[in-house]
């Protein structure tokens, strides 16, 4: 990202920058995100796993391209043979780094790229992994695995059972990390990655009805259908999902107003392409898809600052901010001018 920084909190602005701020307002469009996903499903075991663990894959793949806009080619699925129906190709470690090595050469240094991992986690050792053909890949070797991605938005989703400690492992300044359980003592199978497939697919997650759907909604949708679940069936849970997107290493079962966990992961945002577009809108220019994608990286800076609060003076912290805000308010008002808004 451009600034190491970011996220919008309480903090003193200058009067001349509270105004200037007032003056040109601070409403957020849809910001237009290069956005690539990696689904990489783990080994299943036996025939009615691996069905599900893929099948999961591929609903998740069918929903971002066909109602959120993904283009197809920015959607791979790693998994446990390509015979298999939607494998792009096998998810062995060595597979796994080339991938990433394919995104840190061919997406945009401001992208976002996402990685679900779904399958059986295990937890040994103190080391929690997802299993997959060959040597697995510990939390901590994917934390290391990430880092050719440098300063792009990362998130990574795993959905797979004793995945609780990826939560600390892969911590970062910017980056979300959505666990389907709270520990790696959670062994049973998980339900969690059922309902992140699920959320993508319908309105019902996209909890301010904006035609956009963050990963902090997808989260908190998921978490609630899967208790509901458990409810239902009578049975006791044995899944806690849980985020971290403040980089602390301290994941949580619910993000909470005035927390720090939540404001990263609601900036990681799908736009389904009417909803970009606007209700009778022409299709954006190139200027205006730039303006969009600095607004969204401007929001993430943000979101980032917050989780950094307590690590800066005041003083750093309110100059930050101030800039930040100064920042989006312009170029908001750059885009509104292009919409025929007005300045």
């Amino acid at each position: 990202m451009r600034r190491a920084l970011a996220a919008l909190g309480p903090g003193r602005l200058t009067c001349a920058a509270a105004a200037l701020l007032t003056t040109l307002g601070l409403a957020t469009p849809a910001a237009a995100q290069e956005i690539w996903v990696v689904n990489v499903v783990g080994l299943g075991g036996d025939p009615e796993y691996t069905d599900r663990f893929t099948g999961w894959a591929n609903e998740l793949e069918d929903h971002l391209t066909t109602r959120w806009g993904v283009p197809s080619d920015r959607v791979i699925t790693l998994g446990e043979s390509t015979s298999i129906a939607g494998v792009d190709a096998e998810s062995r470690r060595e597979t796994i780094e080339q991938t990433i090595a394919r995104l840190a050469d061919e997406s945009a240094a401001n992208a976002r790229v996402l990685f679900v991992l779904i399958g059986h986690g295990s937890y040994r050792n103190d080391e929690a992994s997802l299993n997959i053909p060959g040597r697995d890949l510990t939390a901590a070797e994917w934390n290391v695995a990430l880092e050719p991605l440098g300063e792009r938005m990362v998130a990574v989703v795993n959905v797979a059972s004793s995945s609780g400690p990826f939560a600390e492992a892969l911590a970062a300044t910017g980056r979300t990390v959505i666990t389907a359980t709270r520990s790696g003592q959670e062994r049973n199978e998980t339900q969690f990655g059922r309902y992140f497939a699920e959320a993508f697919g319908g309105d019902a997650a996209d909890l301010d009805k904006d035609g956009r759907l963050s990963l902090l909604e997808a989260f908190v949708y998921a978490r609630s259908e899967t208790a509901r679940y458990y409810a239902e069936e009578g049975l006791l849970a044995t899944e806690h999902a849980q985020i971290d997107d403040d980089g602390d290493g301290e994941a949580i079962d619910v993000p909470v107003q005035g927390g720090t966990d939540g404001a990263v992961a609601a900036t990681f945002r799908f736009t389904s392409p009417t909803a970009a577009a606007g209700v009778g809108a022409p299709p954006a220019d190139s200027t205006t898809a730039r303006l969009e994608a600095e607004i969204a990286e401007i929001e993430a800076d943000l979101a980032i600052l917050r989780g950094r609060r307590d690590e800066m003076t005041q003083e750093d912290y309110d100059a930050e901010l101030e800039s930040l805000l100064v920042d989006l308010a312009l170029k908001n008002r750059e885009l509104r001018g292009r919409a025929g808004g007005g300045a």
